[in-house]
C-alpha cells in the first residue's frame, strides 16, 4: 500500500503496511497471530485502513476461540442453518443483544464460553432448540417445519429400533419384553433426535 502522512506525528510519506507477529491473549493462554496494518516508520502509531479492521478482527477472534476451545464462526453458521432458524432467532433464543449472534457469525467476536456450552446443547439436542423457539415466542414457519420432521424422523428410527428389540424376544416373557423395551425406548429416542437432527443438517 502506498505511503501516506501520519496522523500521529504529520510526517509525510511515512507510513506503510506491514505484516508483523501479533500476541492474543485469553484467560491466561496466548497465540500470536499475523497482523496487516499501517505502520509509522518515523513514531511507530500503528492504524487500520479498509479491509485492515476486518480482517484484524476475525483474526483476532479465531485466535481467541482457538485458545478457548469455542465453536467457530463456521460451526455457529451451520449450527443455526441446520434448524433453518434466523440470526435474530438464535439472539432471542440465548437473550443477547440486537446484531450479537452476527458478529460471531461473521467472525469479528468470539462468543461466551457460557453462550458456547449453551450452543452446543443446541447443536446435541433439537428439542432443546424448539422448546427455546417457543420460550421466546418466535414465529418462524420454516424452522418449525424442520422441527416437526426431526420428531417425525426421530419417531421412525426409535420405532425402528424397539421392533428390532423385540425381535430378539420369543419365548413370551411379556415382563421381559417390557422391561427390555423401555430400556431401549429410553435410550433410543435421545438417540433417534440426534440422528434425526444429524439428517436434517445433511439435506
Amino acid at each position: 500500500m502506498t505511503a501516506e502522512r501520519c496522523v500521529a506525528c504529520g510526517e509525510p510519506s511515512s507510513v506503510l503496511e506491514k505484516v508483523v507477529p501479533l500476541k492474543v491473549e485469553s484467560g491466561g493462554k496466548s497465540t500470536v497471530i499475523q497482523d496487516r496494518r499501517m505502520v509509522c516508520d518515523k513514531c511507530g502509531n500503528v492504524s487500520y485502513v479498509g479491509a485492515q479492521i476486518s480482517e484484524h478482527e476475525r483474526a483476532a477472534a479465531a485466535a481467541i476461540r482457538e485458545i478457548e476451545g469455542l465453536l467457530s464462526a463456521d460451526e455457529l453458521q451451520r449450527i443455526r442453518a441446520k434448524y433453518r432458524l434466523k440470526q435474530t432467532d438464535m439472539e432471542q433464543m440465548l437473550s443477547t443483544g440486537p446484531k450479537t449472534w452476527t458478529r460471531w457469525e461473521r467472525g469479528k467476536v468470539p462468543q461466551s464460553k457460557a453462550a458456547d456450552k449453551l450452543i452446543r446443547l443446541i447443536a446435541e439436542d433439537p428439542d432443546v432448540a424448539r422448546r427455546l423457539m417457543e420460550q421466546a415466542g418466535i414465529d418462524n414457519p420454516e424452522a418449525s417445519a424442520t422441527f416437526a420432521q426431526i420428531e417425525a424422523d426421530a419417531k421412525l428410527i426409535s420405532r425402528a429400533a424397539i421392533r428390532a428389540e423385540l425381535r430378539r424376544f420369543q419365548d413370551g416373557d411379556i415382563e421381559r419384553v417390557v422391561d427390555r423395551a423401555a430400556d431401549a425406548a429410553f435410550e433410543t429416542v435421545r438417540d433417534a433426535r440426534r440422528q434425526a437432527a444429524a439428517r436434517s443438517e445433511a439435506a
